[in-house]
């Protein structure tokens, strides 16, 4: 089996998760798209400092569905991996977020050429603007935010606290980021266990007309990309503990697996998707009317 998935070709293998995803969705437009990478930890080298392989996933938030995914060669050409990954899906009408790594004037413009708007982190990788937003927002903080939302659950309890500005005429290095109309921070705090913790972000958006509560729905959609997909892959599929390295296979594997994760999803038995992999496995009915999903949708379907 080895053999043939490293010899498969991981870029038609892909295009095929691609299209079922998008043929889910049908449109894009109006969806918040999480973009973000992964490192296929199972395939280190000796003597390597990362993983031979590194994904790019684009990952549909509300539907839960990974649309597309690309390789990339180390963690600094995920710049490069970002662009390739965003042709693969039509992005316009859509709302598209990034970590810091992809924080970039040269992202910006794409996005906003191919008609899609941002949510983008905000880290020290833009050192000038960073400090500009900072000290551009600062006044703004001591007063009251312009949105603040409460969860607790599990023992768990988190506030979240939204400022907005859209005045950036005082933030000079805004001059050049396309499409930017706000700037973003958000103040977390945590309690759990009786401890607390504190975190702000800083963030750059092109969405001129989105509320304070919308851009925080966003800011928190980005993290299902990790919750929802890179924690199931290492925890449900425990990709991290795979070992085969060769050829295409680490990355034709990582494609199977986020099929997989999404047929389980899509099966609507209020089962655990641990139970659902342990189900598959042993009845061959149920296998089958997983595999099913994967046929063509009806056009009023979904």
């Amino acid at each position: 089996m080895q053999r043939v998935f490293s010899r498969l070709n991981p870029v038609e293998l892909e295009a095929s998760l691609t299209h079922w995803g998008q043929d889910i969705l049908r449109v894009l437009a109006g969806q918040q798209l999480a973009i973000d990478g992964k490192q296929v930890r199972g395939t280190y080298l000796p003597g390597q400092r990362q993983a031979s392989v590194q994904l790019v996933s684009v990952w549909a938030t509300k539907q839960r569905l990974c649309l597309a995914q690309t390789q990339v060669v180390s963690k600094a050409n995920e710049l490069v991996a970002i662009p390739q990954v965003l042709d693969l899906v039509e992005v316009a009408g859509s709302v598209v977020s990034i970590d810091a790594i992809g924080c970039q004037r040269a992202i910006a413009a794409t996005l906003v050429e191919r008609r899609a708007d941002y949510v983008l982190a905000l880290k020290q990788n833009q050192r000038a603007l960073f400090e500009q937003v900072q000290a551009h927002l600062a006044p703004l903080l001591r007063q009251e935010p312009a949105f603040v939302s409460r969860e607790k659950d599990h023992g768990r309890g988190e506030e979240r606290r939204v400022w907005v500005s859209r005045d950036l005429t005082l933030v000079e290095e805004a001059a050049d980021w396309a499409g930017l109309a706000a700037v973003v921070c958000v103040q977390t705090r945590r309690w759990q266990q009786g401890r607390e913790q504190h975190s702000t972000r800083y963030y750059l958006s092109s969405l001129a007309q989105a509320s304070a509560g919308e851009l925080a729905g966003y800011v928190r959609g980005h993290w299902g990309i990790e919750n929802d997909l890179h924690w199931h892959l290492d925890v449900t599929f425990a990709e991290d503990a795979c070992r085969v390295r060769q050829g295409h296979a680490p990355r034709n594997l990582s494609t199977l697996r986020k099929l997989a994760l999404t047929l389980l999803r899509r099966e609507p038995t209020k089962m655990s998707l641990p139970r659902k992999r342990k189900k598959a496995a042993r009845d061959d009915d149920y296998l089958r009317q997983l595999l099913c999903q994967l046929a063509p949708q009806s056009p009023d379907a979904n």
